[in-house]
This record gives C-alpha cells, sequence and structure tokens, in this order.
C-alpha cells in the first residue's frame, strides 16, 4: 500500500498546498540566539508577493510592533503583578507570540506579518475579558514553579480567544455594513415618486397659466 503524501501547508495562510504548480520555497530570515538566519519556508505561489509586501508595509509591521509591546506589558503587570523593569523570561515570552499563530511555542516561526492564527489586538482584549478569572485562579492555586503558573494562566486565554475572535468578526461585519449604508443611503422610491408627482403638476399649473395670459 502506498504511502500517503503529507499535507504541505502555506507558511503564510497557513493553508494546504495542493498542486506543485502552487508550490513555492522561500528562504525567511529568523531572529535566533546565534543570529539572524534564514530557513526554508513553503509558500503558495501566490502568497509570496503577499508575504513580501507585509514584509515592507513598514506601517503594518510598526502597528503589529506597537501591539506587541501592549500585550507583554499588559502580561506582565496585570497579569501576573510584576514590576515594569522585570522581563518576562523566555517560556512566558514565547507562549506570548505562539498565541499569535495558535501554538504553545511559535518554533522558529516569524509570526510579524501573517494573517493567521490571532492578532496581538485580538490577544490583548481576551486577556482583559479572562483576566478576573486569572486573579482568582492565581489567589487559589499552589504552582511548582513560574512555568507551570504561565501555562495555567494560558489555558483561561486559549480557551477563551476563539470566542473573542468570533465576537470581533462580527462586529467587524457589523461596522462594514453600516459603512456601506451611510455611502449609499437606501433608495426613497415613494419620496422619490411624490417629488416627480409634484413636479408634473407645478408643469401642468405653469402651462395652464401661459395659455390664460399669465394668471388663473
Amino acid at each position: 500500500m502506498a504511502k500517503k503524501n503529507k499535507e504541505i501547508k502555506c507558511y503564510y495562510c497557513g493553508k494546504v498546498i495542493e498542486t506543485s504548480h502552487e508550490h513555492v520555497i522561500k528562504k525567511v530570515p529568523m531572529s535566533t540566539k546565534a543570529g539572524i538566519r534564514n530557513y526554508s519556508r513553503q509558500l503558495h505561489l501566490d502568497c509570496v508577493s503577499k508575504y513580501n509586501e507585509g514584509l515592507e508595509n513598514t506601517d503594518m509591521r510598526k502597528e503589529e510592533n506597537s501591539d506587541w509591546d501592549l500585550v507583554y506589558k499588559y502580561f506582565r503587570k496585570e497579569v501576573l503583578g510584576m514590576d515594569e523593569t522585570l522581563a518576562l523570561g523566555e517560556h512566558a515570552t514565547k507562549r506570548l507570540l505562539g498565541l499569535r499563530l495558535g501554538l504553545y511555542y511559535p518554533q522558529a516561526q516569524n509570526v510579524r506579518v501573517l494573517p493567521r492564527g490571532y492578532s496581538y489586538k485580538t490577544i490583548l482584549i481576551t486577556m482583559k475579558v479572562v483576566n478576573p478569572k486569572v486573579q482568582a485562579y492565581l489567589k487559589t492555586t499552589n504552582f511548582v514553579n513560574f512555568k507551570h503558573k504561565i501555562d495555567g494562566v494560558m489555558k483561561f486565554i486559549t480557551g477563551e480567544i476563539p470566542d473573542v475572535q468570533k465576537r470581533m468578526d462580527t462586529q467587524k461585519k457589523a461596522n462594514e455594513k453600516l459603512d456601506q449604508e451611510v455611502a449609499q443611503p437606501t433608495f426613497d422610491y415613494k419620496s422619490r415618486l411624490r417629488k416627480k408627482k409634484e413636479e408634473e403638476s407645478k408643469g401642468i399649473a405653469d402651462d395652464v397659466a401661459s395659455l390664460l395670459g399669465g394668471s388663473l
């Protein structure tokens, strides 16, 4: 029995690459402890240009960096109650970066400018939603170590984040629909018909007045 080929998922969009015609291997620079290294990543042909555009979009990268900074600081101070001068540590930082792609750890993946997973805005909102429950959990639980504590907190976030994303998507669609309605007001057929009749009546009255020498 022939061995089934393993599915190849696009590094950019996360969807399966169906055919060899749309399969491209691209070198992607990654930041490691040893410095910047290039890793081979597999993408859809159409996704290559989208990925490159994202890397070149300085406004998008600046916004995402700012959002990441807010996530990091909120998790450190509001969730864990740590001093602002302290670093989270490698495990906590990797768990936060993993949330961006829906993974435990990012696994040497560049988490920026990728459309899959969850945005840092979604992650931040989720943290704020679950934080009251997290604080109660932290006060009543004994942890083996800091890693155990971080993983316990992450269960609250990963459990809630799909629902938060769903609600944000629903709100976005509602806002887009409202914007369209404002930009394109509904055609009021009755008002237009009434206006047309008034104009026709006025035209008839003017014609009659003209036939009678300018007076009715």
